[in-house]
């Protein structure tokens, strides 16, 4: 499959902002202005685009471990006893990535300060220089909000690097950044778009992968989605599964079993821009709750727009939750407008849910699970053949 995976990683990096938002409040496109920021530093070191490459992936991906790391009842809040496993886990899950070259330490290693005083407390040599610009990147936005463009704000971001200038960060690498980073490129960027920035700085650049490197990637945002409640904790790698059995029922060529997985896995990445309150709240939701719910249908939709050649796949993802009679969200579309495949994730999807346990139920036994979507299907809700179809193969 032909994709562009630094384009995948940046528009996927919007959900792992929103969490990171809910946790910390940092502002939305956080990641992408982190990799920005570090491909702008690294080419005054004169990286190779194959470095710069890797290097952004790594910036929009620094933070991809939050949802496991606050997993397990831990407070929403940032406990510096354990933060550490947020960078060490976060390393872990970008470990069959196919990255240009070697990235090791480039996410673990993102918290060192250069005296020491880092989660790991690692000497400036042992670190990694794509691994200090990170740093470098993160740190500046999270304190100064990089995307308010002002000659106050450039005089903050001053301020800062100069109070932590051999304390955090190394005397070289602020000098690096600053030489790229003056006060009328920064003034310059007023009203700019963060995806065209990047673009610009970081030419998309499509390659074929294999489908087993292209799921790897797609597995550990699944797995990223799939933490961000206790309830939902195989949710998504359920439905690609079941999604992928039933496509290979209906003879769909592998090309289409393959980006159905895809879709699969990624139907709820929306889920990101919903809080945790909302998500494992052990009662119905108020009407009010339920239209907040219902938006990540539509973030799924905003997220998986911005990558070409995903047009398909945004499609089954995002409409999972349309309805036949127009009853649906997030589009309200109707029978007429959903195809085959949109028709099958959506019931596939209804199937897992009702056999998983939620805050407000037990999971149910497939009988039961078919009384239920069968009652849906002759009031006109969702696919009939394919109900019965899921009776025979799930």
């Amino acid at each position: 499959m032909e994709i562009d995976m630094n384009g995948v990683i940046f528009a996927l990096s919007y959900a792992l902002d929103k969490v990171e938002s809910e946790l910390i409040g940092v502002s939305v496109d956080h990641a992408k202005w982190v990799a920005y920021m570090s491909v702008l530093t690294g080419k005054t070191y004169d990286m190779s685009f194959e470095q710069l490459s890797d290097l952004a992936s790594c910036a929009a991906m620094h933070d991809n471990a939050l949802t496991q790391y606050n997993a397990g009842g831990r407070d929403r809040g940032l406990d510096p006893s354990v933060f550490g496993l947020h960078c060490t886990i976060g390393q872990d899950n970008i470990a069959d990535f196919p990255f240009y070259g070697d990235v090791d330490g480039f996410i673990t290693y993102h918290h060192e300060n250069v005296d020491g005083t880092g989660l790991f407390h690692k000497r400036d040599d042992e670190v990694p220089l794509a691994a200090k610009i990170i740093h470098l990147a993160d740190m500046v936005d999270v304190t100064c909000n990089v995307k308010d463009v002002s000659a106050g704000n450039y005089k903050s971001i001053l301020n800062y690097l100069n109070s932590n200038t051999g304390l955090m960060f190394p005397r070289e690498l602020v000098h690096h950044f600053l030489t790229k980073f003056t006060e009328d490129f920064y003034l310059s960027l007023k009203g700019r778009s963060i995806n065209d920035l990047l673009s610009e700085e970081l030419p998309h650049n499509l390659r074929e992968y294999p489908f087993d490197q292209i799921r790897k990637v797609m597995n550990v945002f699944g797995q990223i989605v799939d933490y961000k409640s206790s309830f939902t904790r195989s949710h998504s790698f359920s439905v690609a599964e079941k999604v992928t059995k039933m496509a290979r029922f209906y003879g769909y060529d592998e090309s289409t079993v393959e980006r159905m997985y895809i879709a699969g896995v990624l139907h709820d990445i929306g889920k990101m821009a919903v809080s945790n309150d909302i998500l494992e709240k052990p009662a119905k939701l108020s009407k009010t709750e339920f239209a907040y719910m219902q938006t990540h249908a539509w973030y799924t939709y905003v997220i998986l727009s911005q990558i070409n050649g995903f047009e398909d796949i945004t499609e089954w993802a995002s409409l999972h939750h349309e309805k036949l009679n127009g009853s649906g969200y997030p589009f309200g579309k109707t029978g007429k407008d959903l195809s085959e495949k949109d028709r099958l994730v959506a019931c596939v999807d209804i199937y897992q849910a009702l056999s998983e346990d939620r805050p407000y139920k037990k999971g149910m036994d497939h009988a039961k699970c078919m009384s239920i979507m069968r009652d849906m299907a002759s009031r006109g809700l969702i696919d009939a053949r394919i109900t019965e179809d899921i009776d025979k193969k799930l």
